[in-house]
């Protein structure tokens, strides 16, 4: 099926992270739970029926759900480095192969994938490795697609939240997820093309489910380390707090950003 057995490698990471496995230890039920999924139309953009695809960074399977059902006839693989988020993974889906693996060292072989994907998660990844690693699994006209699920930042509700982040969780920015992805890709040899598009949406969730997305973020573990999970959850709260409408919910802009990379024949 494409699988080989290859050896890890050294991950590099945000000062804030010494290991990759370690980033959503224990917050795997919030993240399945509570992270937005990605906008259908975006995952239609991504590829016309690939007949392999590998969802690298996989975390509890959000994005490699959404491929399952939207090209129910493909191969699928999810790769992912944390036990807990893979376990979580393997046991919510039939016909998905899960692999406990890093971006830089995939455990797949040389030019069988047509479409790879990494579904918020690109910020993490040493992504020199990972595009060598991409140029060698995918074969010729394969693509990589990069998925983020991005607050819209000029909003009032996401300037808030932004704002009450950077005042509680040392070392945030809201610009930290900002690298170019379609720079970086259209600077490599081996990729032919680019395209960027982006779909706007709306999420729209309760309080509860709100804290239970905060929950499920790198940004409220590291402030675990500085506050108690009460001031912390209180403070995005208050944030929050005027954008509540009669409902009872919050609606928050968001869009889909998709860049998706042609690879030329591996190497």
């Amino acid at each position: 099926m494409g699988f080989t057995e290859r050896p890890a490698t050294r991950h590099l990471w945000s000062s804030r992270w010494a290991d990759p496995g370690t980033i959503f230890e224990g917050l795997a039920s919030d993240y399945d739970s509570f992270r937005p999924r990605y906008f259908p139309k975006a995952i239609d953009w991504l590829a016309h029926r690939p007949r392999r695809i590998a969802d690298i960074a996989s975390g509890t399977g959000i994005l490699t759900r959404q491929l399952r059902s939207h090209f129910p006839d493909s191969l699928i693989v999810g790769i992912e480095p944390a036990r807990d988020m893979l376990k979580t993974a393997s046991g919510a889906t039939r016909g998905i192969h899960w692999l406990g693996g890093r971006a830089e060292r995939l455990p797949l072989a040389h030019g069988t994938f047509d479409l790879v994907t990494v579904g918020q998660a690109a910020h993490w990844l040493d992504r020199e490795l990972f595009h060598a690693e991409c140029s060698r699994i995918l074969g010729p006209g394969g693509i990589l697609a990069i998925l983020n699920n991005n607050r819209i930042r000029d909003s009032a509700i996401s300037q808030a939240y932004e704002t009450a982040l950077e005042n509680i969780s040392p070392g945030y920015r809201r610009t930290y997820r900002d690298h170019v992805c379609a720079g970086e890709l259209a600077a490599l040899s081996h990729v032919r093309s680019v395209r960027t598009r982006r779909f706007a949406w709306v999420w729209t969730r309760t309080r509860d489910e709100w804290l239970g997305y905060v929950r499920s973020t790198s940004h409220f573990r590291a402030a675990e380390a500085h506050h108690d999970r009460e001031v912390i959850l209180a403070t995005i709260e208050r944030a929050l707090a005027p954008f509540v409408n009669e409902a009872g919910l919050l609606a928050v802009p968001y869009e889909t950003e998709v860049t998706a990379a042609t690879f030329t024949a591996p190497t």
